[in-house]
């Protein structure tokens, strides 16, 4: 079953991904539903699973308000903060050495499209749990 999620997951991903390079957007279609489905996915685990759902949440609309990100960033990093939180990890980080770097280069108006950063880190992550975890176990 947690391949089956993991799957699905880096499918919905790439998915966003091209939509995010193309237009620079992410349609709602795409990351509402799946939102939902992490909130109440987080709300039926409870504990430390809805803890960071809520602060990946809290975190996004702070730098959406602020100008930082899109509101597709903010639904798929509260996603991957649910079903793949080591994914959520290597993401943001990920979009942090992405971020710092444009910025030396570029000034500090610099934007990228994220979610393709975001996929990258997601994506590296499967084989970084593997390794470390010696197997794969994402969604309990």
């Amino acid at each position: 079953m947690t391949w089956v999620v993991a799957g699905g997951l880096v499918f919905w991903l790439v998915v966003c991904a091209v939509y995010d390079l193309r237009t620079r957007s992410v349609p709602n279609v795409l990351t509402v539903p799946p939102f939902v489905l992490a909130g109440l996915w987080a709300v039926r685990q409870g504990g430390a699973t809805l803890w960071l759902f809520v602060l990946a949440v809290a975190v996004m609309v702070f730098s959406f308000w602020k100008g930082g990100t899109g509101g597709a960033d903010g639904k798929i990093l509260a996603v991957l903060a649910v079903f793949m939180p080591a994914g959520f990890l290597l993401a943001v980080v990920l979009r942090l050495v992405v971020g710092v770097g444009l910025w030396m280069r570029h000034g500090k108006g610099a934007r990228f499209p994220a979610v393709p950063v975001f996929a990258a880190g997601a994506i590296l992550s499967v084989p970084v749990s593997i390794i470390l975890q010696g197997g794969f176990s994402y969604v309990r």
